[in-house]
């Protein structure tokens, strides 16, 4: 079997630090998009930090918790739901090959994922999720993961409008992102 074509453009991870320094430098550079998402997340993480509490939060030890009164107030409630759907567009367009053209298939495929995660809180679904997972797979990781989130979540009609919203917003940084390289390219 012949070889796959190679990616042209190999993540900086994976090879030297020259190639490194040639990845942040290519066209479309993916640096904004990267540095971006991780401002979005930044953003989100002191939502959990601030506004939640910690008992309820995955991952978050509770040492972690800046004991404020609620900094985000009612934003606070839907703005994660904004924030993932919106960083993580960003990153997976900055990982997708590069064709010339804005990478909108990655706010898709995030609208989707998330809104599939919001839906597996209602709690019609979340039940049938429950019903779902075969028994003992409930303790493998990924899956654990996902039925605390349906379990513990809290279905939300806000955090439908955010999630478009966030995969709206990944669109107008890609189709801008975008234009700034076609006037820097017409120069």
């Amino acid at each position: 079997m012949a070889p796959g074509p190679r990616n042209p453009n190999p993540a900086p991870w994976n090879s030297t630090p020259q190639k490194a320094v040639e990845w942040f430098a290519q066209e479309p550079p993916a640096w904004p998009l990267w540095t971006t998402g991780l401002l979005a997340l930044a953003v989100g993480a002191l939502v959990y930090l601030a506004d939640r509490d910690p008992a309820r939060v995955m991952a978050l030890p509770s040492f972690a918790v800046l004991g404020t009164a609620p900094l985000f107030g009612a934003v606070g409630g839907w703005l994660p739901s904004f924030v993932h759907t919106f960083a993580f567009s960003l990153f997976s367009a900055a990982a997708w090959p590069r064709a010339g053209r804005p990478a909108y298939g990655a706010c898709a495929m995030w609208w989707a994922v998330n809104l599939a995660l919001e839906a597996a809180q209602q709690p019609q679904w979340r039940a049938a999720l429950a019903a779902a997972l075969p028994s003992g797979l409930d303790t493998v990781a990924p899956l654990s993961y996902l039925a605390r989130y349906a379990q513990q979540g809290r279905f939300d009609p806000a955090d439908l409008l955010a999630i478009t919203a966030g995969a709206l917003a990944a669109a107008g940084v890609l189709y801008r992102v975008h234009q700034l390289q076609e006037i820097r390219h017409a120069r």
